[in-house]
């Protein structure tokens, strides 16, 4: 393995533990699982068939595993993502939410960012109540030395474009940190009748995050604010070409109109392709991806990000092949490589 790697999207498993910081006279919680409510209706968790090393193969995945599994890969850093906190926009009650993402960024500090330096944490901020998200920000970053916040695709009452959602992003940019979007619950997506779960879930991620990416463009996010970074993670990269053709496609019919409007996203004179080269959108992708280098010929290296995905899915074994995979593409110069395995991820995150 010639280049070195960074873990862009990894996730940490939530236990009891995480109980021991929320902090609530009322709290009556006797499980990690009761703070938040189901990720959606579409998965079954408990009756899937997974690859035997998917979530530890049925084992405990903690601290140690994650050290264990660094010191496996070769890589010299991962950033940290949630599990039951995908599911974290489906909390409807404002102060609930801003309860769990308190408890759960101050478990994350103490338990993985304390632990080892190669940690880096991404928190969870209640956009339920956008001024207290404001405020957990500026807490996570400031005081817990975190790298960014992430939000949820789905399950907030608009989309991440609104201007509801602004004050969180002018922090983000104020703060110099990064807004991860990521994948998750796919509700609501129109797949919702769909019997079985491998196109739910094949589908649902990029779908959530096409749409994610569509507001905040088209309703002026990096227009307000020029210096937010955000990621689109865990829909792997094919769906960035198909974004950009349909945009370009449809702005070329209807932007004169549009742009009448209060949203003031690409002007009809602009290509909203080209907000691909802005700097302010990145794209997490997966080393099995067999039109990874179609992608990265038409939007250009610098917007892709290796992503694991550890524990979930895979082992430690099959990631370690997707880095070889990456490592060996003949479609890809060693420069796009050496940054989609560490490069992009050091610019994203400020390392």
């Amino acid at each position: 393995m010639d280049f070195p790697v960074i873990d862009a999207d990894g996730h940490v498993m939530e236990d009891d533990s995480m109980l021991d910081f929320i902090q609530h006279r009322s709290i009556t919680v006797r499980r990690v699982g009761d703070l938040y409510p189901g990720l959606d209706f579409l998965h079954n968790d408990g009756h899937l068939h997974r690859t035997p090393d998917a979530f530890g193969g049925g084992k405990p995945v903690g601290p140690d595993e994650w050290v264990d599994f660094l010191d496996y890969s070769g890589m010299e850093a991962a950033v940290l993502y949630p599990t039951r906190g995908l599911q974290f926009a489906n909390i409807q009650h404002p102060d609930w939410a801003s309860i769990v993402a308190h408890g759960y960024n101050s478990w994350l500090h103490d338990r993985y960012l304390k632990r080892n330096p190669k940690f880096k944490g991404m928190a969870l901020v209640p956009l339920q109540d956008v001024s207290q998200a404001v405020i957990e920000l500026r807490r996570a970053v400031t005081e817990l030395g975190m790298v960014g916040a992430m939000i949820n695709s789905r399950g907030y009452p608009l989309d991440l474009g609104h201007p509801m959602y602004w004050p969180l992003y002018a922090e983000a940019e104020k703060l110099g940190c990064v807004i991860g979007v990521h994948g998750g619950a796919h509700h609501s997506l129109g797949i919702d009748s769909l019997g079985h779960f491998v196109p739910i879930h094949g589908l649902g991620h990029s779908f959530g995050l096409i749409i994610a990416l569509s507001g905040m463009v088209y309703h002026g996010v990096f227009r307000q604010f020029p210096k937010l970074k955000v990621g689109f993670m865990e829909g792997g990269s094919g769906w960035v070409t198909f974004w950009m053709d349909r945009m370009e496609r449809s702005h070329a019919y209807f932007a004169d109109a549009d742009y009448l409007g209060r949203y003031k996203g690409p002007t009809p004179d602009e290509d909203p392709a080209d907000y691909l080269s802005n700097g302010n959108i990145w794209v997490g992708c997966e080393g099995s991806e067999k039109g990874l280098g179609y992608q990265v010929q038409r939007a250009g290296a610098q917007h892709f990000l290796f992503a694991s995905d550890f524990p979930h899915e895979i082992g430690k074994d099959q990631i370690k092949h997707e880095i070889e995979e990456i490592d060996e593409r003949d479609d890809l110069t060693d420069d796009a490589k050496a940054a989609i395995l560490a490069g992009n991820a050091r610019a994203f995150y400020n390392f």
